[in-house]
């Protein structure tokens, strides 16, 4: 068997585990803040220290991607992602939960700018735009399988298990990358480039700010509708008949879509199907603005993630394919970009009433469309 399509399935494998490192600290807060005896506050800090770290990261290993062998980066990172994770299995205390956290963010950051930059590299034409649509659902839907995995190991063991577990996923990770990943002879010749260039080389490209632009208010939406929602449940709405998490379970239903984009892009070419998903988002909103029921609201949700799964994909192509020079520092920036607007939609959620956020999505995602008019033809 070709190494192509077991290498394809190693990394949407290794997207799903790493991914869900983002997540794992959010269903253990209760629990963890009342084991130290320390505030929700303090505790809360295990995703945050996380978060930003991971996001700096991406930038970081953006850069060196395209300065550095691609499988070597791949293999070192996840190898000290498997023993950074292993050593929170270890942790009795709250801050070293923190301490460690944070180098757990800046490592798995490893995992996506140089899987991208390796993507561009080795597949072609449909099976490329497929695997990166793959690899981006596996990141979607580690939003719920990062959070429910957690939840389970905890209630069998302790929160450490969660650890161990992650230490024996990234462990198979590592083992699969080692023996499926190509190394290039030409890897070895690469000039080593000054980095303050190849960031502004991408930055004042026209082009990549739009899909920057477009970019940041992807992820932003995601977590802006849920934690909005959550805090709606709690006030206005506590007899809903579902849970959030069961909600978002539900949703998932919506990444069936990034199976036909190798099909779609073949056909329609990236721009289009990206004008094509934002229409879809602003359409899923449309019922639960008029009427705000169960039925709307699952309905927004399923649209949401329907059109995420497929413009998160078309965006990283449409970046791969206007960034002249640096695709992987492009590409790392776009990631940073994505990350910053997911941090940005759960600090804002708490202050936007979740009515405001169901007319709001809608007429961005309108701007966008219209924004997304403006990029280069395929």
């Amino acid at each position: 068997m070709s190494k192509t399509p077991v290498t394809a399935i190693i990394l949407i494998y290794c997207s799903i585990f790493v991914a869900s490192s983002i997540y794992v600290m959010i269903p253990l807060q209760p629990m963890l803040a009342e084991k130290f005896d320390v505030s929700l506050q303090l505790v809360s800090l295990s995703s945050t220290l996380f978060v930003f770290p991971y996001a700096l990261g991406l930038v970081f290993f953006g850069l060196l991607a395209d300065r550095f062998p691609l499988r070597k980066l791949l293999l070192i990172g996840m190898a000290l992602l498997t023993v950074v994770t292993g050593l929170l299995s270890l942790t009795n205390a709250v801050h070293s939960l923190l301490i460690l956290r944070i180098f757990q963010g800046i490592l798995a950051a490893s995992f996506a700018p140089v899987t991208f930059a390796y993507c561009f590299k080795y597949f072609k034409g449909s099976t490329q735009a497929f695997i990166i649509a793959m690899i981006n659902t596996g990141f979607l839907f580690a939003g719920v399988f990062g959070q429910m995995t957690s939840a389970y190991f905890t209630a069998l063991f302790s929160y450490q298990f969660v650890f161990v577990a992650f230490f024996c996923f990234y462990f198979s990770c590592f083992i699969g990358l080692f023996f499926t990943l190509r190394s290039s002879a030409s890897e070895k010749n690469k000039q080593v480039k000054k980095i303050l260039p190849m960031i502004l080389s991408c930055v004042r490209d026209y082009t990549l700010q739009k899909i920057y632009s477009i970019t940041f208010f992807l992820l932003l939406t995601i977590m802006l509708f849920y934690g909005s929602f959550e805090i709606y449940l709690y006030e206005e709405w506590p007899d809903f008949p579902y849970s959030i998490q069961l909600l978002r379970l539900i949703s998932l239903i919506g990444i069936l879509p990034a199976f036909l984009s190798s099909i779609l892009i073949k056909r329609f070419g990236a721009k289009s199907v990206l004008q094509f998903q934002l229409g879809v988002m602003m359409i899923g909103f449309i019922p639960a603005v008029i009427t705000l029921n169960v039925f709307t609201i699952l309905f927004a949700s399923l649209f949401m993630i329907a059109s995420t799964s497929l413009t998160i994909p078309m965006v990283v192509l449409l970046v791969g394919k206007h960034a002249k020079l640096f695709k992987s520092t492009a590409v790392s920036l776009y990631s940073f970009v994505l990350l910053t607007g997911a941090s940005a939609g759960s600090v804002i959620a708490p202050v936007i009433p979740f009515t405001t956020v169901l007319i709001l999505i809608p007429a961005v995602f309108l701007l966008l469309s219209f924004l997304s008019r403006l990029l280069p033809s395929d």
